[in-house]
């Protein structure tokens, strides 16, 4: 059951990232689709998703909560003593892409980047105006 919920755990994490990361490039590609600019509902949760759920905690803690989360229940699953390994094809596709092997450090200056990029367009486009 625990391998099952951290499965649903990271499909839910990885639907999350990418939304997160759609939401930057169609921020960016309002520069030459002004439409883009009038979806005030996606521009603003995609901010606050982006700076409280991806960027704050992991500048405060050094991992996202959900990648705990998860890795809390693999281990569970396992037993306490596994590796946690994840079994199902498209399960360890999602997870090679969403844990990438890159220093932590890495990661939050890209999510930073990421957040400020987005803080700025927001600021000098807001949604509604073209």
């Amino acid at each position: 059951m625990n391998s099952f919920i951290a499965d649903l755990l990271l499909v839910i994490h990885f639907v999350w990232a990418a939304w997160m990361v759609s939401g930057v490039l169609l921020s960016v590609s309002g520069f030459w689709w002004p439409r883009f600019w009038s979806w005030r509902l996606f521009r603003i949760t995609h901010l606050i998703g982006l700076i409280g759920t991806a960027t704050v905690p992991i500048w405060a803690r050094g991992l996202c909560p959900l990648t705990i989360w998860e890795w809390q229940l693999r281990v569970i699953g396992a037993g306490g003593g596994g590796d946690g390994r994840v079994e199902s094809f498209i399960i360890h596709w999602m997870h090679e892409v969403l844990f990438i092997d890159l220093d932590p450090v890495v990661i939050s200056v890209i999510i930073g980047a990421g957040a400020v990029a987005t803080l700025v367009i927001f600021i000098s486009h807001p949604p509604g105006r073209s």
